[in-house]
């Protein structure tokens, strides 16, 4: 079910043709198109349906930045490599922006997963209405099926991934040739939603200061930046490609960037041609007929309005919604590539928990999918499937992930040409300089107006877990570095001399439940190792069961003292441990070995029937210190 472990020499390898890491790698970005016209419009609807004619200048304008960032992105591939936007920002900008770089990514794959599967879910009810009352737990479900789907390993994604994506983009792109022909001829018809009626909130007075349309042109634009998140993941995912990899990566990066523009205007416009809308409250501004619609009122995706305008068959309109789950799936794959990629990342450098390390797992990086997986569901169960509430949270991290690695290019761009006498390789590095300034601009733009007109909608959610995963990553570090410095190994001929030194004596214990077969092997290995002294322990909890120890020890006639403790409270384990601290504030440089006899059951079933005390009283003295404990196992 969970596939092949995967060996080291196969995880290094990567040689993915851009056709292949084309649809997995770009399905983020091209998977916007499902889900950011609609937060467009639904922000445009604001200033009431005549506002429509915005949106295409709109899409245009997200577009441009778009293909401004990914200039910027083509030159930090080229010139990073396999490497990856965390080692980038940490040579140029520090640790710490590092750090927070890693935390806004973190944040952003888990709301790429949340936000594609719960529009998926959106999706899947326009298909099918019964699902309608049950969005949570469709969408939950989802998220669990691709996290088991991702633990097959990155192979697996690559060789299912590229069929959703083309179809989509092939249903997709022929609605819009058709559409934007029949809008040429004059026959393109209007969509069902065109005949709706839409309460303004807005007032014509307040567009007509400018103040208020800046405004609300400012909110759309933070609104359809949605369409942006998918430049980063390319970038972090170099090492999976061809060689040339940088130039692969870039080229893929670039065609990503361009049909993403090309289909996200194509639909704005075709959107504003057929009149299709999409509110984000419809039980309070949608009139239908000149009636107020009901609260369970369920609204088509602006792309299967267009569909179903477009063409006169409703099985197309069927095909491109499950192409769109499909893109949608995969688009959260990219997630579950990207992030235990970084995870590992920060889990080498101390960041997070070892346990994240892909050299700790079988299935390479499946610790990081499950907490991928787990972490989007549980945002998922808290916030519930609303796209349009996850997009305000997703954005914040992803722009804060893109303006940091810019930073850093511009920064390395400014360093290399001050070190680089050859003029013509000066002019070179001058034109990245110019272009990274200008997706730098872009994107702190971007990032402070989403930040101002987004803050109460979701983006201070945002901001505020970046903010905690930093303070948290911070304080793991603290913690390993802490345990490093304990365990470092001395550096002065003193310490090293004292660190060596052999312990006055080794006194050995030996625990005896009961005097049976197990027992006399811990008295063997006990005596083989030569200690200074060796005692035995029975606890003293019921009468006749100690005085049949005691005469079977006797039997037994060995060379070594049973000591038989008192348990007022029939605890053995406190017994023994009180036991322990009187013989180690006697002697505190001695050592003591405590042997314990245990059963090894075959069948883990079989455990029920056997008591825990030695489990018990191993991990107490785990925590004393001049305690060592030998485990004696005995396999029944």
């Amino acid at each position: 079910m969970l596939g092949a472990p995967i060996s080291s020499r196969q995880a290094k390898a990567g040689n993915l043709p851009k056709r292949r890491a084309f649809p997995l790698f770009g399905a983020d970005g091209v998977s916007s198109v499902a889900y950011a016209p609609d937060e467009i419009i639904l922000t445009v609807l604001i200033a009431g349906q005549m506002a429509l004619a915005y949106s295409p200048w709109v899409g245009l304008g997200v577009a441009t930045i778009l293909m401004l960032v990914i200039g910027t992105y083509r030159y930090n591939i080229q010139r990073v490599g396999e490497k990856g936007d965390f080692a980038l920002v940490q040579k140029n900008l520090g640790t710490g922006f590092a750090v927070l770089l890693g935390a806004a990514m973190m944040v952003d794959f888990v709301l790429t997963v949340a936000v594609s599967l719960s529009s998926a879910t959106q999706y899947l009810e326009s298909l099918l209405p019964a699902l309608y009352s049950h969005q949570r737990l469709v969408a939950c479900s989802l998220i669990a099926v691709v996290t088991l789907v991702c633990l097959r390993g990155i192979n697996f994604m690559f060789r299912v991934a590229h069929w959703p994506t083309y179809i989509f983009l092939l249903l997709l792109g022929g609605t819009l040739v058709f559409g934007l022909a029949a809008d040429m001829a004059g026959t393109l018809g209007t969509a069902v939603s065109a005949d709706y009626e839409i309460a303004q909130s807005t007032s014509p007075e307040e567009l007509a200061t400018g103040v208020g349309l800046l405004v609300l042109l400012l909110r759309v634009f933070a609104s359809g930046s949605v369409a942006m998140t998918g430049v980063n993941t390319i970038s972090n995912a170099t090492r999976a490609f061809a060689r040339p990899r940088p130039r692969n990566a870039a080229l893929t990066l670039m065609l990503m960037g361009s049909v993403t523009s090309l289909l996200l205007v194509g639909v704005l416009y075709l959107t504003w041609r057929t009149g299709a809308i999409f509110v984000l409250d419809p039980a309070q501004t949608l009139r239908v007929d000149g009636q107020n619609v009901s609260s369970d009122f369920h609204q088509t995706s602006l792309l299967l309005q267009i569909s179903d305008t477009v063409f006169a068959a409703h099985w197309v309109t069927v095909l491109l919604g499950v192409s769109t789950v499909g893109v949608l799936v995969v688009a959260a794959m990219t997630a579950f590539t990207g992030f235990p990629m970084l995870a590992t990342v920060l889990a080498h450098r101390q960041y997070l928990p070892v346990y994240l390390s892909a050299r700790d797992s079988t299935a390479l990086y499946g610790n990081g999918v499950l907490v991928l997986g787990l972490s989007s569901m549980v945002l998922v169960g808290v916030v519930g499937p609303d796209v349009h509430t996850l997009v305000q949270m997703y954005i914040v991290g992803a722009f804060t992930a893109m303006l940091l690695t810019q930073v850093s290019v511009l920064k390395n761009s400014w360093l290399a040409q001050r070190i680089t006498p050859d003029t013509k390789k000066r002019r070179l590095i001058w034109r990245d300089l110019i272009i990274t300034s200008i997706g730098v601009l872009a994107s702190g733009t971007v990032l402070m107006v989403i930040i101002l007109t987004k803050f109460t909608h979701g983006a201070w959610f945002s901001m505020l877990l970046i903010l905690f995963l930093l303070g948290l990553m911070m304080k793991i570090n603290k913690h390993y570095q802490r345990v490093d410095r304990q365990l470092a190994l001395p550096q002065t001929e003193a310490e090293l001399a004292e660190a060596r030194a052999l312990p006055s004596r080794v006194h050995a214990l030996i625990y005896v439940e009961r005097v049976r077969k197990p027992v006399l092997r811990a008295v063997s290995y006990a005596r083989a190792t030569r200690p200074s002294s060796i005692e035995a322990l029975v606890v003293n909890i019921d009468e006749e069961r100690t005085r049949q120890n005691i005469d079977a020890w006797q039997q037994l006639g060995l060379p070594l003292d049973l000591t038989v403790l008192d348990a007022p409270y029939r605890n053995p384990v406190d017994a023994v441990m009180d036991y322990v601290h009187r013989s180690r504030q006697k002697s505190p440089r001695d050592v003591l070995v405590i042997y314990l006899p245990e059963y090894v059951v075959s069948r883990w079933w079989e455990g029920i029937f056997h008591r825990r005390t030695v489990h018990r009283l191993k991990a107490q003295l785990r925590h004393e210190p001049g305690v060592v404990v030998a485990s004696v196992p005995w396999q029944i």
